[in-house]
C-alpha cells in the first residue's frame, strides 16, 4: 500500500494531463523539434515530485525540488558546456541561458506563429510546460486539489486562443479535455477508498450500492461532454486540420491561412544575413516585381487578404491558363516567360512568387491553385522550397492618356470600403495633396510624387498594427515600404480608387550570367491601383535610393505624368465613379447668393422686427436632448467604465462590460448565464476571423480576471483592451444591417439597460434602509 501523499498513479496521471494539453500548443511552431525536450521537462518534473514526496521532504524543500531540477534540466540541455559537470549552475551557464532565452523572446516578439524554432524558442516552450507541471502536481497531488489544476492546463489553450487567428484541432482540445477528467477521476476514486471497503448485502435482483454506479454516471457525463463539445464546433466553419495549414470552411474546402505577411515583411528586411531567396531568368527585357500576397482588406488597423478557399480556386495544369486578368481589356500588353529557382534555405513557401499576371504556370505538385481575383497561387499541402517552376506572364503596358481617361466602374465596392471611424486628419490631408489632379489617375500620381519629395526611407519605425501608426508615419514622415504602401493604398480608397497592398519582391540584382539574385533585403510592399481597361496596375510610393531595395523604380506611366507640367489653373473635378468621395470644401449655400441678397437677410434680421421664438427654441432643444439621451447615457456610462479601470483585473471587466454594452446595442443579445468562452464561440462566427484575437483577448482577460487566483499576472493592460474593444465594435458595426447600426449610434439599448441597473441599485439601496430603520 502507497504512503499518503505520494500517489505515483495520480503524479503520472498530472504528467500525462500536462502533455497531453500541452499538444494545443502545436500551432505556435513552424516544426516539432519542441515536444521532445518539453517531455523531458515533464517526465523529470513529474519523477522528481514522486521521489520528494517519497522521501518525505520538508514541505519548502519539496515546492522547490520541482523548479531546481527544471534549472538543473535546462542547464544540461542549453548551457551544460557552462555548467559544472555539464549539470550544476554556474554564473557562466546562468549568463548563457539568459541570452538563450533572451533570443528566445525576441523570435517570439518579432515573428508571426508560427515561430521559428530554435534554441531559444525550445527554452521558452520547456520552461513554460516544465512550469505548468510543476504546478498540475502541485495542486492535484501535493494539496489534493485536482480540479484548480485546470487553470494551468487552461492557460496552455489560451496561448494560441490569443496569438493566432485559427483555433486549435479538436483531437487536440479532447485529448487535453480527457487528460484531466481522467486526473479528476483518479482524485475522486482515491478520496473514496480512502474511507475503507464499503459494505454491502449482495442480491441477485439488486446492483451493489457503493462508488461504481457513480464512477460510472460521471465517466458517462464527462465523456458526453467531450463528444458534445467536439461534435458541435466540427458542424461549424472555423475548425483547423491537426498539424495543418488551414481551416475548413463550412462547405468543407481548406481555408489558406499563413503568417501576417507585413510582419514577415519587416523581419526578412532587417535580417542581418541576407540570405538568397531565389534566381531567375525572365525573357522580358524589364524585369517586374514578384508579387506573393495581394492584401485587399483593411479592417481599420492592418491590411490582411481575403479568405482563400481552396474548394473555390481552381488547380494549375500545364495545359491550362490561369483566370482571366481582371480588368485587363484595353492596353497594350508584353508577354514574357520567367524560369524561377527557390533558394535552398527558404523554407515552407506555400505561396509563389510570380510576375504580374501570370497567364500559365509550371511546377511539381498535385495541389496548387490560383485565386481568380487576386491571381495568386498557393497550395494546402505542397510547398516550392528549392524548386524551380516557371510561368508565362502577360504584364500590361497602359499609357497615361488611357489610365486618365479610365474608369473602375466595374470593380466589387469591397476594394473601396474604409471602415468606420477613420481619422478626419487623413481624409483632409489626402484631398490637400490631390487638390490639383484632374482625374482619379493625377490624384495618385500626385500621392506618389508626394511621398517621394516628403517622406525618407527609414526602417527604425515598427510594423504599424493599429490606425494610430499609420497617422504616426503621416507626422514623422519616415518609414519603410509597408507604411509607404498601406498609407497610399488606404487614402486612394479615400479618393474612392479601388486599391490594395501587394507584398513581393523588387526585381532584384542582375548577375553576369544574365539571371537576378533576389535576396531577403529586396523584400517589398506597394500598392495596386485598379483601372478599367489596364486592371491593376504597380504604383511606387517609396522613395529609391536611401536604403530602399535598389532595384525599387517609378513606374512609366507615372513618371510619364510626373515630367508632365501642372496647368495653373487645375481645378479638381468630381470623380468618376460613384463610390468617390466629394473633395472637402465650402458646400453650396450663403456664398453663392448676390450679395444684395445676403444683405437683405443681415437686416432682416437685426432690425428687431420679429421677436426671438424662445418657446419653440427651448421646445426644440429638449426635443434634441430627449432624442440624444440615450446615447449619452450611453457616451456616460463607457466614460465611467473606463474611469474606474486602473488595475489589470478592474480592465478587465470594464472590457467585458463594454463588450456586453455593444453586442446588446447591435441586436446580438446576451445571455446572463452564458461564460465567457461561450461569448467568444457565438460571436466569433459573426464576425470574422479578423477580430478573432481581440475578442479572444478580452474573453482571456475576463477568465483570468473571475477565476485565476489573487495575484495572478493579468496580461492585458486598459489600454490594449480599450483597442481591442474599439476594434470588437467596429466588426459588430460593419457586419450589423444598415438598421442596426443607426439604432446602436442613436438609441442604444445598452442605454436602457445601464437604466435598469441604477434604478434596480437604488430598489435595493432604498429596502435595505428600510430594513435597517425597522
Amino acid at each position: 500500500m502507497n504512503e499518503p501523499g505520494v500517489r505515483p498513479g495520480l503524479s503520472a496521471l498530472a504528467a500525462l494531463a500536462t502533455l497531453l494539453g500541452a499538444t494545443s500548443l502545436y500551432p505556435l511552431f513552424q516544426d516539432r523539434s519542441w515536444i521532445a525536450p518539453v517531455t523531458g521537462a515533464v517526465v523529470v518534473v513529474t519523477v522528481t515530485a514522486m521521489v520528494s514526496r517519497r522521501l518525505r521532504l520538508a514541505p519548502a524543500l519539496d515546492l522547490l525540488a520541482g523548479p531546481a531540477v527544471l534549472l538543473l534540466y535546462v542547464t544540461a540541455l542549453y548551457a551544460g558546456s557552462s555548467a559544472l559537470l555539464w549539470l550544476i549552475p554556474t554564473p557562466g551557464s546562468l549568463s548563457v541561458l539568459a541570452d538563450v532565452l533572451r533570443g528566445g523572446w525576441n523570435t517570439a516578439e518579432t515573428y508571426a506563429a508560427p515561430l521559428p524554432v530554435g534554441d531559444g524558442v525550445r527554452l521558452l516552450a520547456v520552461l513554460g510546460v516544465g512550469l505548468v507541471a510543476v504546478t498540475v502536481d502541485l495542486l492535484a497531488v501535493r494539496l489534493h486539489r485536482a480540479a484548480p489544476a485546470g487553470l494551468p492546463l487552461l492557460a496552455m489553450y489560451s496561448v494560441p486562443a490569443a496569438v493566432r487567428s485559427e483555433s486549435v484541432h479538436w483531437l487536440t482540445f479532447a485529448a487535453g479535455s480527457a487528460g484531466y477528467l481522467a486526473l479528476l477521476v483518479a482524485d475522486a476514486r482515491t478520496r473514496v477508498t480512502g474511507w475503507g471497503r464499503p459494505v454491502f448485502t449482495p442480491r441477485p435482483d439488486q446492483e451493489a450500492p457503493g462508488a461504481r454506479p457513480t464512477g460510472s454516471a460521471g465517466r458517462r457525463v464527462g465523456l458526453a461532454a467531450i463528444a458534445a463539445s467536439v461534435a458541435v464546433p466540427a458542424l461549424l466553419p472555423g475548425t483547423s486540420g491537426l498539424f495543418g495549414l488551414g481551416e475548413r470552411d463550412g462547405g468543407g474546402s481548406t481555408t489558406i491561412t499563413t503568417a501576417d505577411p507585413l510582419v514577415d515583411l519587416k523581419r526578412k528586411l532587417t535580417r542581418l544575413s541576407n540570405e538568397e531567396v531565389l534566381r531567375y531568368r525572365t525573357t522580358s527585357g524589364d524585369p517586374d516585381y514578384l508579387r506573393i500576397y495581394a492584401l485587399d482588406r483593411f479592417d481599420g488597423n492592418r491590411w490582411t487578404y481575403s479568405p482563400l478557399v481552396a474548394g473555390s480556386a481552381p488547380l494549375i495544369r500545364e495545359d491550362r491558363e490561369l483566370p482571366a486578368v481582371p480588368g485587363l481589356s484595353a492596353a497594350a500588353t508584353e508577354d514574357g516567360a520567367t524560369e524561377i529557382t527557390v533558394g535552398d534555405k527558404v523554407r515552407d513557401m506555400k505561396f509563389l512568387a510570380l510576375p504580374y499576371a501570370p497567364r500559365r504556370v509550371r511546377i511539381e505538385g498535385d495541389d496548387w491553385r490560383a485565386d481568380r481575383q487576386s491571381l495568386m497561387v498557393f497550395s494546402t499541402g505542397d510547398d516550392a522550397d528549392g524548386m524551380t517552376y516557371s510561368v508565362d506572364s502577360r504584364r500590361a503596358l497602359p499609357t497615361t492618356g488611357q489610365l486618365r481617361e479610365s474608369g473602375f466602374h466595374a470593380m466589387p465596392p469591397e476594394y473601396t470600403r474604409l471602415p468606420d471611424g477613420l481619422p478626419e486628419e487623413l481624409s483632409e490631408l489626402t484631398w490637400k495633396v490631390t487638390a490639383k489632379g484632374a482625374t482619379p489617375f493625377d490624384r495618385a500620381v500626385l500621392l506618389q510624387r508626394w511621398f517621394h519629395r516628403e517622406f525618407t526611407y527609414s526602417l527604425e519605425p515598427a510594423p504599424p498594427s493599429r490606425m494610430s501608426d499609420l497617422m504616426a508615419f503621416l507626422r514623422d514622415r519616415e518609414g519603410y515600404c509597408e507604411q509607404f504602401a498601406a498609407t497610399m493604398a488606404l487614402m486612394t480608397r479615400e479618393l474612392g480608387i479601388p486599391s490594395r497592398v501587394v507584398v513581393g519582391y523588387a526585381p532584384g540584382t542582375r548577375q553576369a550570367d544574365g539571371s537576378h539574385l533576389v535576396r531577403q533585403r529586396d523584400a517589398h510592399a506597394w500598392p495596386e491601383l485598379y483601372f478599367e481597361g489596364a486592371g491593376w496596375v504597380r504604383f511606387e510610393p517609396t522613395p529609391s535610393g536611401t536604403g530602399a531595395p535598389a532595384s525599387v523604380g517609378i513606374p512609366d506611366y507615372t513618371r510619364q505624368e510626373s515630367r508632365r507640367k501642372e496647368p495653373e489653373d487645375a481645378r479638381p473635378t468630381a470623380p468618376s465613379t460613384p463610390t468617390t468621395a466629394p473633395a472637402p470644401g465650402p458646400t453650396p449655400g450663403a456664398e453663392g447668393q448676390p450679395q444684395a441678397a445676403q444683405d437683405q437677410k443681415t437686416e432682416a434680421a437685426s432690425d428687431g422686427g420679429s421677436p426671438l421664438p424662445v418657446g419653440w427654441i427651448l421646445g426644440g432643444l429638449a426635443a434634441a436632448l430627449l432624442v440624444a439621451a440615450p446615447r449619452l447615457v450611453r457616451e456616460a456610462a463607457r466614460r465611467r467604465r473606463w474611469a474606474g479601470a486602473g488595475d489589470p483585473a478592474a480592465a478587465a471587466t470594464a472590457a467585458w462590460s463594454q463588450l456586453r454594452a455593444d453586442t446588446l446595442d447591435h441586436g446580438l443579445g446576451w445571455h446572463p448565464a452564458e461564460s465567457p468562452r461561450g461569448v467568444l464561440r457565438r460571436l466569433g462566427p459573426a464576425l470574422g476571423t479578423e477580430v478573432a484575437e481581440p475578442l479572444a483577448r478580452i474573453t482571456l482577460a475576463s477568465e483570468l480576471s473571475r477565476y485565476a487566483p489573487p495575484g495572478h499576472p493579468q496580461r492585458a493592460t486598459a489600454a490594449s483592451l480599450r483597442a481591442d474593444t474599439a476594434t470588437v465594435r467596429s466588426a459588430l458595426a460593419a457586419s450589423s444591417s444598415p438598421p442596426a447600426r443607426w439604432r446602436a449610434r442613436l438609441f442604444p439599448p445598452s442605454s436602457l439597460d445601464v437604466l435598469r441597473r441604477a434604478a434596480a441599485r437604488l430598489k435595493g439601496l432604498a429596502r435595505s434602509r428600510r430594513g435597517g430603520g425597522d
